[in-house]
Protein backbone atom coordinates (compact mmCIF):
# COMPACT_ATOMS: atom_id res chain seq x y z
CA UNK A 1 0.00 0.00 0.00
CA UNK A 2 1.35 3.42 -0.96
CA UNK A 3 1.07 6.68 0.91
CA UNK A 4 1.69 10.26 -0.11
CA UNK A 5 3.66 12.70 2.02
CA UNK A 6 4.56 16.34 1.71
CA UNK A 7 8.20 17.32 1.49
CA UNK A 8 9.51 19.39 4.40
CA UNK A 9 9.76 22.43 2.10
CA UNK A 10 6.19 22.06 0.80
CA UNK A 11 4.76 23.27 4.12
CA UNK A 12 7.43 25.84 5.02
CA UNK A 13 8.26 29.39 4.10
CA UNK A 14 10.54 30.26 1.19
CA UNK A 15 13.54 30.83 3.50
CA UNK A 16 13.58 27.26 4.82
CA UNK A 17 16.85 25.57 4.00
CA UNK A 18 17.44 23.17 6.92
CA UNK A 19 21.06 22.97 5.83
CA UNK A 20 22.44 23.02 9.39
CA UNK A 21 19.32 23.57 11.51
CA UNK A 22 15.57 24.01 10.99
CA UNK A 23 15.90 27.78 10.71
CA UNK A 24 12.86 29.35 9.06
CA UNK A 25 11.24 25.91 8.64
CA UNK A 26 7.84 24.90 10.00
CA UNK A 27 8.48 21.22 10.74
CA UNK A 28 5.02 20.40 9.35
CA UNK A 29 4.17 17.45 7.15
CA UNK A 30 0.99 15.65 6.12
CA UNK A 31 0.71 11.97 5.22
CA UNK A 32 -2.23 10.77 3.11
CA UNK A 33 -3.49 7.49 1.77
CA UNK A 34 -4.95 9.46 -1.15
CA UNK A 35 -2.98 11.47 -3.73
CA UNK A 36 -2.34 15.06 -2.73
CA UNK A 37 -4.08 17.28 -5.29
CA UNK A 38 -2.55 20.53 -4.07
CA UNK A 39 -0.72 21.97 -1.08
CA UNK A 40 -0.08 25.39 0.39
CA UNK A 41 1.53 27.03 3.39
CA UNK A 42 0.53 30.17 5.28
CA UNK A 43 3.46 31.50 7.32
CA UNK A 44 2.29 33.25 10.47
CA UNK A 45 3.11 36.96 10.48
CA UNK A 46 3.86 36.99 14.24
CA UNK A 47 6.42 34.43 15.36
CA UNK A 48 7.76 35.44 18.74
CA UNK A 49 10.17 37.99 20.10
CA UNK A 50 13.89 38.60 19.69
CA UNK A 51 13.76 39.42 23.42
CA UNK A 52 13.14 35.71 24.16
CA UNK A 53 15.42 33.92 21.67
CA UNK A 54 16.00 31.02 24.09
CA UNK A 55 12.57 29.58 23.30
CA UNK A 56 13.56 29.27 19.62
CA UNK A 57 10.21 30.53 18.30
CA UNK A 58 11.64 33.50 16.43
CA UNK A 59 14.10 31.20 14.64
CA UNK A 60 11.52 28.91 13.02
CA UNK A 61 8.61 29.72 10.72
CA UNK A 62 5.42 28.50 12.33
CA UNK A 63 2.40 28.46 10.09
CA UNK A 64 -0.55 26.57 8.68
CA UNK A 65 -0.01 23.81 6.13
CA UNK A 66 -2.79 22.52 3.88
CA UNK A 67 -3.21 19.65 1.46
CA UNK A 68 -6.26 18.88 -0.60
CA UNK A 69 -7.26 15.31 -1.32
CA UNK A 70 -10.15 13.84 -3.27
CA UNK A 71 -10.86 10.29 -2.03
CA UNK A 72 -13.78 9.98 -4.47
CA UNK A 73 -14.85 12.15 -7.40
CA UNK A 74 -16.77 15.27 -6.40
CA UNK A 75 -15.44 15.15 -2.81
CA UNK A 76 -12.64 17.56 -1.91
CA UNK A 77 -11.18 17.56 1.58
CA UNK A 78 -8.76 20.21 2.85
CA UNK A 79 -6.52 18.90 5.61
CA UNK A 80 -4.78 21.54 7.70
CA UNK A 81 -1.83 21.06 10.04
CA UNK A 82 -0.34 23.67 12.34
CA UNK A 83 2.04 24.10 15.22
CA UNK A 84 1.35 27.29 17.14
CA UNK A 85 3.84 29.05 19.37
CA UNK A 86 4.36 27.55 22.84
CA UNK A 87 4.82 28.95 26.37
CA UNK A 88 2.28 30.91 28.40
CA UNK A 89 4.17 34.18 27.94
CA UNK A 90 3.62 33.88 24.16
CA UNK A 91 -0.18 34.00 24.45
CA UNK A 92 -0.38 37.22 22.37
CA UNK A 93 1.49 35.60 19.47
CA UNK A 94 -0.50 32.35 19.72
CA UNK A 95 -3.83 34.19 19.58
CA UNK A 96 -2.62 36.09 16.52
CA UNK A 97 -1.43 32.87 14.84
CA UNK A 98 -4.70 31.06 15.49
CA UNK A 99 -6.65 34.09 14.24
CA UNK A 100 -4.67 34.01 10.98
CA UNK A 101 -5.20 30.26 10.66
CA UNK A 102 -8.97 30.53 11.18
CA UNK A 103 -9.24 33.34 8.60
CA UNK A 104 -7.32 31.24 6.07
CA UNK A 105 -9.36 28.09 6.72
CA UNK A 106 -12.64 30.01 6.37
CA UNK A 107 -11.69 30.66 2.74
CA UNK A 108 -11.71 26.95 1.93
CA UNK A 109 -14.28 25.88 -0.65
CA UNK A 110 -13.73 22.17 0.02
CA UNK A 111 -16.60 19.85 0.92
CA UNK A 112 -14.96 19.16 4.29
CA UNK A 113 -12.03 20.52 6.26
CA UNK A 114 -9.99 18.90 9.01
CA UNK A 115 -7.51 20.52 11.39
CA UNK A 116 -4.78 18.76 13.28
CA UNK A 117 -1.60 19.84 14.97
CA UNK A 118 -0.27 21.33 18.15
CA UNK A 119 -2.21 24.42 19.17
CA UNK A 120 -0.26 24.76 22.44
CA UNK A 121 -3.36 26.05 24.19
CA UNK A 122 -3.92 25.39 27.87
CA UNK A 123 -7.65 24.78 28.44
CA UNK A 124 -7.22 25.93 32.05
CA UNK A 125 -6.30 29.45 30.86
CA UNK A 126 -9.68 31.06 30.35
CA UNK A 127 -8.14 34.41 29.44
CA UNK A 128 -6.80 33.16 26.09
CA UNK A 129 -9.07 33.18 23.03
CA UNK A 130 -7.27 30.63 20.80
CA UNK A 131 -9.62 27.76 21.56
CA UNK A 132 -12.71 29.92 21.14
CA UNK A 133 -11.47 31.11 17.73
CA UNK A 134 -11.05 27.53 16.52
CA UNK A 135 -14.37 26.46 18.06
CA UNK A 136 -16.20 28.98 15.87
CA UNK A 137 -15.14 26.96 12.82
CA UNK A 138 -14.75 23.39 14.11
CA UNK A 139 -16.38 20.91 16.43
CA UNK A 140 -13.94 19.58 19.00
CA UNK A 141 -13.79 15.85 18.28
CA UNK A 142 -12.37 15.06 21.73
CA UNK A 143 -15.28 16.67 23.57
CA UNK A 144 -17.83 15.38 21.05
CA UNK A 145 -16.60 11.81 21.59
CA UNK A 146 -16.28 12.24 25.38
CA UNK A 147 -19.84 13.54 25.71
CA UNK A 148 -21.48 10.68 23.76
Amino acid sequence: ESYYITDFKDLSGSRCSALFAPLQCSGLTILSKFPIQEFSFLPFSKRGSWLTPWDGEILVQKGLGMVQISPVPELRIDIFNTHAIAQDYNKYYRESQIGEAVQFMQQSDANAILLGGDINYDLRDHSETSYQLISQLFDDSYFSFKNQ
